[in-house]
């Protein structure tokens, strides 16, 4: 930083600096018509005092239609999201003086900051983007070591009373900063988009106020300190689970306006097998930082994707017609206040499985939703939901049954990427278990043999996963000594050995079927029948197609996991454009999978009339008809699958 902008900010109060850094957002990351919508939503809703403008938990809840915990009081855990996220927004709204103005008052230039920090436009704040995020939502959440936030929003009445606002809450100037932002005037036009953009950089250096910018990367030995309690975060996990396939314009009332004990129980135990994924045996005193790091980052990095979608509503609003001169403020004010009807009709949720030949016994919302959280889509950088990617269902158990053959038959002719997800009890128990792998390429059929098929490692990379009872991810190894392995496919099944993910594949021979082998840090064995399965991981291995999991450490043991097996489903993932190509018919997943499915059926039927006309009876009928079941070409009632 030049010894300009030292001295330019010299003496600067952090009150001031806080305010002059908003408006630094404000600019860099909102459009003009952006933040117009933002102006409108904010003040037209906000309390005053003083002559502070200023937004208190009951508003912000009622603006982001985020659910209390009255739809669910019977429930002994209900969903009661409203003060974690008014806990959270009330840390972002100081920074970056977290440690000595937290909480904040949630003036304008506060829930600017909240707004860029939370729908991710902070690519000119934060020099190191999701990794300082990490560390901001860590501390938005921690209960050790805050402030009583009692001063700003009175706990007597719910947490929904007025906002007294006292000495060191750290609140703006209130006659300076409470009609919105002087880059509203045609002073600012001129800004130059070339300059320097790290001014929190130039600034907190100046002030030295702040390790989270400090250029060795050290993190705030006061963060060590703090812990997030498992309530606070179950319930956040909980809202989090709920509104995963939230578009930035949907109403968050269409995922919240159904919620019955059962619902409730489902999201409540997913809730509960992503938080024993951040180092169970630190769980006790809460969650730590470093645990916390360390599992987002590299098991669940779209966790928080859905308050970018949820906290986009501040962005728009629903009264602001631009097209003609606003009507009289007090008619504006009473329409933006008004409730909408009891028997308004919602649209019905997003979903992003397609029809298909069988309707899943294993994917409900909620465990789509699990998925979301780190599972990349077609473009890596994009999870399921916010790439609008589908899952078209290729082969469920429970429809096409248990052979390996019928199989082959729906899974060769997917040609894109796929989810396989499978459930069952371990073995002698009745506990359920919920694994899978995410296959980034199509299953193609070996040169060597016709009873086998695989999928070699490249880019992007396969996924290996266990969502219940406890969530661990393990990624695919990019080292190149193990992509050109060719005995080391992502992917494998032989009707003689049955399905391998991330295991050695041995020498082909005709004289004997050599099963194949687990290698690496994990693998996935599932026998010829599709009854059982074993799920093993290896904490050290480097080797093979996977990496161990993040949230594990070299002291743990190998572990392993044999299941019997209920349901395995294949899904086909589904790119958006592809749903509507007219103009290039069968080039799409689905479209060619239809094609080779009727190229079968009619062969299917050729073969059948062929062999009837061979003549044999009944029993010559009856032994065509069993080999075409078998190959699962038609199904017990004679319908092609």
């Amino acid at each position: 930083m030049g010894a300009g902008q030292s001295t330019e900010y010299s003496g600067v109060s952090q009150e001031e600096l806080s305010y002059i850094l908003a408006e630094r957002f404000a600019t860099k990351c909102f459009t003009p018509l952006e933040l117009t919508h933002f102006k409108d939503n904010f003040f037209s809703r906000a309390a005053e005092q003083g002559g502070l403008k200023y937004w208190n938990e009951k508003t912000l809840s009622d603006f982001l239609g985020i659910p209390d915990g009255s739809f669910s009081a019977s429930h002994e855990t209900p969903v009661d999201a409203g003060p974690v996220i008014f806990r959270m927004v009330s840390y972002l709204g100081a920074f970056p003086f977290q440690n000595t103005m937290a909480p904040s008052v949630l003036t304008f230039d506060a829930m600017v900051k909240v707004v860029v920090l939370l729908t991710e436009r902070y690519g000119k704040v934060l020099r190191r983007g999701r990794k300082d995020r990490v560390k901001l939502l860590f501390g938005s959440l921690a209960d050790v070591g805050r402030k009583d936030m009692g001063n700003l929003d009175s706990k007597t009445e719910e947490g929904h009373g007025e906002a007294t606002v006292e000495e060191g809450t750290g609140a703006p100037d209130i006659q300076s900063h409470a009609l919105g932002f002087s880059i509203d005037k045609p002073a600012n036009d001129d800004y130059d988009e070339d300059e320097d953009d790290d001014l929190a950089l130039a600034a907190l250096e100046t002030l030295d106020a702040i390790e989270v910018f400090k250029h060795d990367h050290r993190v705030d030995r006061t963060v060590y300190k703090t812990r997030i309690s498992i309530d606070t975060f179950r319930r956040l996990l909980m809202l989090l689970l709920v509104i995963a396939p939230l578009k930035p314009l949907e109403s968050v009332k269409v995922y919240t306006s159904d919620f019955g004990t059962e619902r409730i129980e489902a999201i409540q135990k997913e809730a509960d097998s992503i938080i024993s994924a951040f180092s169970p045996e630190e769980t006790d005193g809460g969650i730590s930082y470093r645990a916390f790091a360390r599992t987002v980052t590299s098991s669940l990095p779209y966790l928080f994707d859905p308050l970018t979608a949820l906290f986009e509503h501040m962005l728009f609003s629903k009264n602001l017609n631009l097209s003609q001169r606003r009507q009289k403020e007090n008619a504006v004010e009473k329409e933006m206040t008004e409730e909408p009807e009891e028997s308004e009709e919602l649209p019905p949720p997003t979903t992003v499985m397609l029809p298909g030949s069988f309707e899943s016994t294993i994917l409900t919302p909620t465990i789509i939703s699990h998925l979301s959280f780190f599972l990349p889509s077609v473009a890596p950088s994009l999870s399921l939901f916010r790439s609008d990617a589908r899952l078209h269902p290729v082969f469920s158990t429970s429809a096409h049954g248990s052979s390996l053959t019928s199989f082959s038959h729906h899974v060769l002719t997917w040609q894109s990427s796929c989810i396989m997800i499978l459930q069952g009890t371990l073995e002698g128990t009745s506990d359920l278990v919920t694994m899978g792998a995410y296959i980034p390429q199509s299953w193609k059929s070996s040169t060597s043999t016709s009873n086998l098929s695989s999928t070699q490692l490249s880019s992007p990379l396969p996924y290996l996963f266990q969502l219940s009872p406890t969530h661990q991810v393990l990624q695919g190894n990019s080292s190149p000594s193990v992509a050109q392995k060719t005995n080391l496919p992502a992917a494998w099944f032989s009707t003689h050995t049955g399905i391998a993910i991330g295991c050695q594949i041995p020498p082909a021979s005709r004289s004997q079927h050599i099963p194949p082998s687990p290698h690496g840090a994990g693998s996935l064995l599932i026998d010829v029948n599709l009854e059982t399965a074993d799920f093993q991981i290896d904490p050290v291995r480097h080797d093979g197609v996977f990496l161990p999991p993040g949230t594990s450490s070299p002291n743990d043991k190998p572990t392993k996991t044999s299941l019997d097996l209920y349901t395995l489903e294949v899904w086909g993932v589904v790119p958006d454009p592809e749903l509507n190509s007219s103009s290039d018919a069968g080039t799409g997943a689905v479209q060619a999978q239809r094609a080779k499915w009727e190229f079968e059926a009619r062969e299917a039927e050729r073969r059948r009339n062929v062999n009837l006309k061979a003549g044999g009876g009944d029993s010559a009928k009856e032994s065509a008809r069993w080999l075409l079941e078998t190959a699962g070409i038609i199904s017990d009632h004679g319908q092609y699958s």
